[in-house]
């Protein structure tokens, strides 16, 4: 998601706040306020601009997407997108829907 094509996209709807839940005083208690159990990392949620409720987070029908990568984990990712989204066009969620895709290909053809 930080491809140079991609992270625009992202910024215009989310800011990234990284959490290390070995180093960071407070981090495993920040993800309790989104989710009642450890869902394994990398794990995410989407949070509203006051960060005081998740809006979607990485926890699927099947499980934590983590990194997004088979096609049910992006499946949930795009309605992840499309649950927090306010800037962001049906044609921006259509093209990072993609850029998983097409990583996904590349990687698998090597």
């Amino acid at each position: 998601m930080a491809l140079p094509d991609i992270a625009p996209l992202i910024a215009k709807e989310f800011v990234p706040v990284k959490l290390d839940f070995d180093r960071a005083s407070g981090a495993k208690e920040i993800e309790k306020r989104f989710t009642d159990k450890e869902q394994g990392l990398p794990w995410f949620a989407f949070v509203d601009p006051a960060a005081e409720r998740a809006l979607a987070t990485s926890t699927g029908p099947k499980g934590n997407v983590g990194f997004p990568w088979q096609p049910h984990e992006v499946a949930h990712f795009k309605t992840m997108l499309e649950a927090g989204k306010r800037h962001l066009t049906d044609a921006d969620i259509a093209t990072l829907v993609k850029s998983l895709e097409d990583f996904r290909k590349k990687e698998e053809g090597k």
